[in-house]
């Protein structure tokens, strides 16, 4: 079962048919997420920043010492040196040992259909297997959160609190193209099933621990 989750993608009706059909991944880049605003839905202007530095008080300069004012409650983010080659690919997923079983409404918002993925450690091996034949450079695995007034290292599997909801958990492509990447594992429609979004939790039924049904 993959450590126990059940990994879930919410999106418009012909993204999912692709992700099924085709497997087909759609890895957006850093820049997008953290310049989207759509309410904390995609959009995380924090989204893989390496730390974030806060303060009550501090003055502006320019690189030639030139004082340009005083600023208050101010929030410094250190990005990674080349932000724009960085994609990620999100999931939302299910941790019933983790108290996130039942799914937010919210992430209805992501998109009217949902693919629930059957065997999620069967669906990391196929992406981890194709992304090693195409050598490209990745990391995978749940996102931690964290406090929304964090200070200090957050990276790219650390979100502040207020997006606890989306329970996410992610592949990191490196070395990317500038631009949105597209990553092709081929069909998975032998361990998914595709449901509207607001029957995933009518549908889904754990029996034990790990063990779960769709129906």
């Amino acid at each position: 079962m993959g450590d126990g989750i059940v990994l879930v993608k919410f999106g418009e009706q012909s993204n999912i048919v692709k992700l099924r059909e085709e497997g087909l991944l759609y890895l957006n880049n850093l820049p997008y997420f953290q310049r989207t605003e759509d309410r904390d839905l995609r959009g995380d202007p924090c989204d893989g920043v390496e730390h974030i530095l806060r303060g009550i008080k501090g003055k502006v300069t320019t690189f030639d010492g030139e004082e340009l004012g005083e600023v208050t409650d101010w929030e410094l983010r250190v990005h990674p040196p080349v932000p724009e080659n960085t994609n990620t690919f999100c999931m939302y997923a299910i941790r019933p040992d983790g108290g996130t079983f039942r799914v937010s409404e919210r992430n209805y918002e992501f998109g009217p259909y949902a693919l629930v993925l059957l065997d999620t450690e069967q669906f990391i091996q196929r992406v981890v297997s194709t992304l090693e034949r195409d050598a490209i450079t990745h990391d995978k695995g749940l996102v931690r959160y964290v406090d929304d007034e964090h200070v200090g290292g957050v990276g790219l599997f650390k979100k502040k609190r207020r997006f606890a909801y989306q329970s996410e958990y992610r592949f990191v492509c490196y070395d990317g193209p500038g631009g949105p990447r597209e990553v092709k594992i081929g069909s998975i429609e032998d361990i998914s099933v595709m449901i509207p979004s607001d029957e995933i939790n009518s549908r889904i039924r754990f029996v034990g621990r790990y063990n779960f049904e769709v129906f």
